[in-house]
């Protein structure tokens, strides 16, 4: 058996697992897991434990409680995304009700009113996968991007899992003229708003770094008419419960021209999602290592101008 097989059928089989036991034995099984990986994988807590208190330092803020607690809380958060994942196929109608407290609706449906549509940006904290379902179940149409994992088996399956969601997906690379009928029918679209942004994204502070922004969501509601709306969801202790969030949508007119008005929009959603993972840090992906160094030709140049990297002044990186 190839590799790739042997992931795929092992994924598989832990996914009839986890979809037989009852949810309460499947959380705290989950919840076991995320402890002895966080008690086996030495190096990957420590990375986490120096990354988390650089960042805090960095702020001048004090984190909700000890460094070392939020990434065994870390450990045992993703731990149970990773169940739920699993547990896609087994999902219900009722379920989404029973598990998601949906708060801001009204906000979506103020937006809507409008006819142009809803980019709901929202950052890799909570259970942005399970989110959707949720979003899906309330009566939204909703639209979003996927990678295409042509040779990633761990990608695949994660595709696989996300085609019980509901979610209408979009290959990155290809879809856009998709996603960009589904805001002119009214319809929503959702885009990670945390993840590097590329070459071409919006270089500023971030949690202390100095980072690429995508500029994705502004550039989009910009371009359409659509509303802008922060979105995100928390889980409730260890459990597959969540509250979920619709936040007022941003609206604002700062800014002459366009890249101004990109530059400050992204700015804001940067500046909410700061503050919403230093509050609640043991529900965000530190895994993916943000800031690790990229755009090493940019940086260059940047040196190469202002003898040292600028923080400070948000700008394009083209």
């Amino acid at each position: 058996m190839s590799a790739s097989n042997l992931i795929n059928t092992s994924v598989k089989t832990l996914s009839n697992i986890f979809c037989k036991l009852p949810e309460k034995e499947s959380a705290a099984l989950a919840v076991s897991v995320g402890l002895v990986t966080w008690n086996l994988w030495i190096s990957e807590r420590l990375r986490l434990e120096d990354s988390i208190d650089r960042v805090y330092n960095r702020l001048n803020r004090q984190p909700p409680f000890p460094v070392k607690l939020i990434v065994k809380k870390t450990f045992i958060h993703f731990a149970l995304v990773a169940s739920e994942i699993l547990r896609y196929p087994s999902v219900k109608k009722d379920y989404w009700k029973k598990h998601f407290n949906l708060q801001g609706l009204d906000n979506v449906n103020n937006a809507l009113s409008k006819g142009k549509g809803v980019i709901m940006a929202l950052p890799h904290i909570g259970n942005w996968e399970y989110f959707g379902g949720a979003i899906v179940d309330a009566g939204i149409k909703l639209n979003s991007f996927f990678l295409a994992q042509k040779e990633d088996e761990i990608g695949s399956l994660l595709d696989h899992f996300r085609s019980y969601s509901g979610i209408t997906l979009h290959d990155r690379d290809r879809g856009g003229v998709k996603a960009l009928k589904a805001l002119k029918n009214n319809e929503s679209l959702g885009m990670i708003t945390d993840q590097d942004g590329n070459a071409n994204g919006v270089y500023m502070d971030f949690l202390g770094h100095w980072v690429s922004m995508p500029a994705g969501p502004a550039n989009w509601s910009l371009k359409t008419g659509a509303a802008l709306m922060p979105v995100y969801s928390l889980r409730k202790g260890y459990t597959y419960h969540y509250d979920a969030f619709f936040l007022p949508e941003i609206n604002d007119s700062e800014g002459v021209t366009k890249e101004e008005k990109t530059i400050n929009r992204t700015v804001k959603l940067a500046r909410w999602m700061e503050d919403l993972i230093l509050t609640y840090p043991h529900q965000y992906l530190w895994f993916y290592d943000r800031f690790k160094p990229r755009h090493e030709a940019w940086t260059t140049n940047e040196i190469n101008i202002n003898g040292q990297m600028c923080h400070g002044t948000q700008r394009y990186g083209k």
